[in-house]
This record gives C-alpha cells, structure tokens and sequence, in this order.
C-alpha cells in the first residue's frame, strides 16, 4: 500500500513539475512578450515625436522666412519641449532594449523592431538636416538684421539736428 501511495505521489509530483516548466516557459513568453510590446510602444511614441518635431521645424522655417521674431520665439520653446520629450523616451528605450538583448539573444533582431529602428534613423537624419537648414535661416536673418541696425546708426538723417537749417548764430541777446 506505500508502495501505491508513493507512486501516485510521485505521478502527482511529476505533472507537478512539468506544470511548473510550463508555467515558468509561458511567464517567460509573457515576460519577452510585454517586453517586445513595450519596446515597440516607445519606439512607435518616439516615432510620433519626431514626426511632431519636424512639423515644428517646418513651421520655425516659415517663421524664420517671414521674419516674425514673435513666431519664431515659440516655434524654439516648442522644439526645445519636443526635444526633451524624444530624449526621454530615448532613455527608457535604450535600457529596455539592453535588457531585452540580453535576456533574449535569439529574438533579439526581430524585423519589426529592426525596420522601427531604421525609420527612428531617417527621422533622426531628417530633424539633423533641417535644424542645419533653420539654423542657416536664422544665420541669414541676424546677418540683415545687423546691417539694418548699422544702416540706422550711421543714416545722416540720425545725426542731423533739428536746428541744423537756422544756421550759425552771429550774435547773443541776453534779457533782464
């Protein structure tokens, strides 16, 4: 009779483990699963950011073109938040995929990911390239600006009085 007992124990025992192996495997491909979810999220959001941020530089550009230094002002304040929101997603993104490389080596180059990492880098190359034209743009109008300033403060209208035209005076009447 201990010999049953100890049998059905030990069959009991055995599915058991095996339920536990499976249980530990699918919380491993839950785990890699959110992970790899998580991991697409930021870089769909980090997407949208730049996608948002050159919009911004577009509009900066035509501000710039027209010369509204009130425009142009908060088309900078609006980049500047833009910008610290990709670079705070990028923190969260890099140590996810760190840990994600490491704890899954063989899932590691998904092609999804892959293909999201190779857009982020053209957008990356697209914002580089139209900061360099805005800045250019900005470079252009302080140029004119400066000349435009200096047109005034040498003009001859600048300098002349409005008693220039009475001319020199030849005598001095003083009254008591």
């Amino acid at each position: 009779m201990i010999g049953v007992f100890q049998g059905s124990v030990s069959k009991s025992l055995e599915k058991k483990e095996k339920k536990g192996r499976t249980d530990r495997e699918g919380s491993s491909f839950n785990q890699c699963r959110a992970m790899l979810e998580r991991l697409k999220y930021l870089l769909l959001a980090q997407q949208t950011r730049f996608d948002s941020y050159l919009a911004v530089l577009d509009k900066q550009y035509e501000a710039i073109a027209n010369g509204g230094s009130e425009d142009i002002l908060f088309y900078v304040e609006l980049e500047e938040k833009i910008g610290r929101e990709v670079f705070s997603i990028q923190k969260a993104v890099l140590p996810l995929e760190k840990l994600y490389r490491a704890t899954y080596p063989a899932k590691a180059q998904r092609s999804d990911i892959t293909t999201l990492k190779t857009i982020l880098e053209a957008r990356k190359e697209e914002v580089r390239v139209r900061l360099q034209r805005n800045r250019d743009g900005l470079a252009k109008q302080m140029t004119l600006l400066r000349s435009q300033i200096q047109t005034l403060q040498t003009s001859p209208l600048r300098r002349t009085s409005v008693y220039a035209s009475a001319g020199i005076p030849s005598c001095l009447d003083i009254r008591l």
